[in-house]
């Protein structure tokens, strides 16, 4: 049973240490990205003209 936990414990540690790093990556790149998408969004529809309520919006 120990040998067991011990190896439980190995693997949880050893798949922190590789895999948690790559995924907190990951995750800080999608949302810088979205960020920045979201950004370039505001600023151009910042120097769009308005839309009036009867015109097709696309």
């Amino acid at each position: 049973m120990s040998r067991q936990l011990n190896h439980l414990l190995s693997e949880l540690a050893h798949g922190l240490l590789t895999q948690l790093p790559a995924q907190l990556v990951a995750v800080a790149v999608a949302a810088g990205l979205g960020a920045a998408l979201r950004s370039r969004r505001r600023r151009r529809r910042a120097g769009a003209p308005e839309v009036s309520a009867g015109t097709d919006v696309r």
